[in-house]
């Protein structure tokens, strides 16, 4: 009990502390307006994206392609189960955009989500369209967090996110999946170790609402997808017909060229 006390008092100091300082970039410390997001235009503009070619399922950068090479896919996603069927990212996990995310994530920078929101909104509309997905049926699905790091935490950084990319593509926002106790973090796993850590520990807690039959899940970064095959396998055996993957950023592969 003192434990979870003093968890919650630290909390509810972090936040207090947070209100009292200036409103600053997260990128480069220079001070933001009050009512403005707290990352700058010019760190913004520097935000590294991810590089194309990409792969047309995953976006993995492929390398340079030689000039007249046929597409191809990075053969990473292809042992993926058929569940998830594409995703995309605006940015790479590297600089910046990785500072973006640790601040809404550990930082309790909340008031990035909106921004962040904005950016992942266009290649979003991209990859609904890419997939086939009928804007009138998507479902804005938050990948949920485990219970104990909810609480510990006090928000959910992919609710955060989808609930302001909802709103710009139009859609509702259904935070249907539950997440069970149990396992180890994923960051301290490597990639086979990830998907045997979360195989089977999300469930759609209820059927698709009405009409929307289409899942658009929205995370903060894609890592090895482990989590994401998860939900969007948990999506599917819940009766949703096509789920895609949006997040702010993935972790690239080594690049490597051909």
């Amino acid at each position: 009990m003192t434990g979870g006390l003093s968890r919650r008092a630290r909390r509810r100091a972090r936040a207090i502390f947070d209100t009292l300082l200036p409103t600053a970039c997260v990128g480069c410390g220079r001070g933001v307006p009050p009512d403005a997001a707290p990352l700058c235009g010019p760190c913004a503009a520097r935000l590294p994206r991810l590089p194309r070619p990409r792969c047309g399922r995953c976006a993995e950068p492929l390398g340079r392609l030689p000039r007249g090479a046929p597409f191809r896919r990075c053969g990473t996603c292809e042992e993926w189960p058929a569940a998830l069927e594409a995703a995309e990212s605006p940015f790479a996990f590297l600089g910046g955009a990785a500072a973006v995310v640790r601040a809404l994530k550990y930082g309790r920078w909340t008031s990035l989500a909106p921004a962040m929101a904005r950016e992942m909104a266009p290649p979003a509309r991209a990859l609904l369209d890419r997939v086939g997905s009928d804007r009138g049926r998507v479902a804005v699905v938050p990948v949920p967090l485990a219970p104990s790091r909810l609480r510990e935490r006090g928000f959910n950084q992919a609710e955060l996110l989808a609930a302001p990319l909802a709103e710009r593509l139009g859609a509702r926002l259904v935070p249907i999946l539950a997440r069970g106790p149990g396992g180890r973090r994923q960051a301290a796993l490597g990639r086979r170790a990830r998907r045997a850590n979360i195989a089977g520990r999300f469930v759609a807690r209820r059927p698709p609402p009405d009409r929307l039959a289409h899942a658009l899940l929205v995370d903060d970064v894609l890592t090895t997808g482990a989590t994401a095959l998860s939900c969007a396998v948990a999506l599917v055996e819940a009766g949703f017909e096509r789920v895609a993957l949006i997040t702010f950023a993935r972790t690239p592969r080594p690049l490597v060229e051909v």
